[in-house]
């Protein structure tokens, strides 16, 4: 069974066109709104598979009709712009059904009027609404049609441009920081690194905590190098940190305040050094060398030392640190350092 009830005719999509080639737009608005309802009946008299079908078979024909109507392009959106705004049909289910349109050369077309009504069902999110869908959807413009950039541009569909499709948060579930690693450990350039973060990480989740995290966790234990000489000493390896340190700057130093972002990176050094039991001079080689590249500022050192999320190993990397934050309030001139660390102890 297609999901239509049988009074309704088999192929919706087919009698759809027979219905409107003489039919006023209004006519047409209708009818798509009549298949939107039969969606939602209880039980439904319409499904995806069932609409989509039928539509396969006017769109085998879309060629011979635009001799007769030319909009007829246009008339298969109002149809199913509806249905999708609704959410009853998808538009990985549309562009399924697409195969001779393709051929004509007009899926594009189409595709671009079924979201053009959809955003006028949906309204003042419909923009946020259908980009989100199209990421979910993993739809691409390489698959429908040629001509999308003119398309983009006809429609006003620039929210779902190739460079601006959504992209995946920072806690999506790809292991970024192994990503990360592998292309570090494959001697990638940083430009190449920003490319691929670009790609995968929406900008607005470039400062959130699960990325800084996996970013900082990934570049600062490919720096770590094991010491031959001891099983349980580690160095921080000065070429490796030289080649990274612009990745770290670029991610850490990208606005005016980055108390917080700093804040996650120290977080994710401590857990590293925690993970790795502690070496000796780990924590304040890994701190100097943040320090003296100046990827953290000593506001930043002086909050995580203060504030620090973490509780694993927060305590003895304090103390492991306090010949650091000396320093760091020498350098500066700056005695409350020392003097808020011996208050701590």
């Amino acid at each position: 069974s297609s999901g239509i009830n049988a009074e309704w005719p088999l192929r919706p999509g087919e009698e759809a066109v027979n219905l409107v080639m003489e039919a006023k737009s209004s006519s047409i608005k209708m009818l798509g709104e009549l298949f939107a309802t039969l969606f939602s009946e209880k039980p439904p008299l319409m499904n995806a598979d069932g609409l989509l079908t039928g539509f396969q078979l006017a769109f085998e024909s879309a060629q011979d009709l635009a001799i007769d109507v030319p909009g007829i392009y246009s008339i298969f959106g109002r149809l199913l712009g509806k249905s999708y705004a609704d959410e009853h049909v998808t538009l990985k289910l549309i562009k399924g059904a697409m195969g001779p349109l393709k051929q004509s050369g007009k899926a594009g077309d189409v595709l671009c009027e079924i979201i053009t009504q959809a955003l006028l069902v949906i309204g003042a999110k419909g923009r946020m609404e259908i980009q989100q869908r199209w990421g979910k959807e993993k739809m691409t413009w390489s698959e429908i049609c040629d001509n999308h950039h003119e398309l983009i541009e006809k429609y006003k569909l620039d929210f779902l441009s190739s460079s601006s499709e959504p992209k995946e948060s920072a806690d999506s579930g790809i292991n970024i920081s192994e990503n990360l690693r592998t292309m570090l450990e494959d001697d990638k350039s940083k430009d190449d690194i920003f490319c691929y973060v670009d790609k995968t990480i929406n900008p607005d989740c470039q400062k959130d905590e699960p990325f800084i995290k996996n970013l900082v966790t990934a570049i600062c234990d490919f720096t770590i190098d094991a010491d031959p000489s001891s099983v349980e000493k580690f160095n921080v390896n000065e070429t490796k940190f030289k080649k990274v340190s612009p990745i770290l700057t670029k991610y850490l130093q990208s606005s005016k305040d980055n108390l917080l972002v700093e804040l996650h990176a120290l977080d994710a050094v401590q857990l590293l050094v925690h993970e790795k039991h502690h070496p000796q001079a780990l924590a304040y080689s890994l701190f100097c060398k943040l320090e003296d590249d100046d990827i953290i500022t000593e506001q930043g050192f002086r909050n995580w030392r203060d504030n620090g999320v973490e509780q694993q190993g927060h305590g003895v990397m304090r103390a492991k640190l306090k010949q650091f934050f000396e320093d760091l309030s020498r350098c500066s001139g700056d005695e409350s350092d020392t003097n808020s660390e011996n208050v701590q102890q």
